[in-house]
């Protein structure tokens, strides 16, 4: 019998907000901004997709922690959040801004 898949809660929008600064800073933490230099060091540059594939465990090793402060825990957490804090972009710009970091990031700058 399938296992079913975790249930998450939902976002406001001030919870989006403070979500998506834990995330950010999670990033400028030392050892999590060295992780993931020493990740994109050691990629292939001539293939275009290792920096990705390189960094999406570590981003969600980051995000994982700081996702369950806010109920997202378990497969396909981070992304359950992140799909939620990304909803709000619209019609906010500094979810916008962060949502946007946070994507560069996954891609290695």
């Amino acid at each position: 019998m399938a296992t079913p898949a975790p249930a998450f809660p939902t976002l406001n929008l001030e919870q989006a907000k403070a979500a998506l600064a834990e995330a950010v800073a999670a990033f400028e933490i030392p050892e999590n901004k060295e992780k993931m230099l020493a990740a994109i060091a050691s990629c292939d540059p001539t293939n275009p997709m290792a920096k990705m594939q390189t960094l999406i465990p570590i981003v969600q090793e980051i995000q994982g922690s700081v996702m369950a402060k806010f109920g997202f825990e378990g497969p396909g957490a981070v992304m359950a959040a992140t799909m939620q804090i990304n909803m709000f972009a619209p019609q906010d710009p500094e979810i916008a801004n962060g949502v946007r970091m946070l994507a560069a990031k996954l891609s290695g700058n």
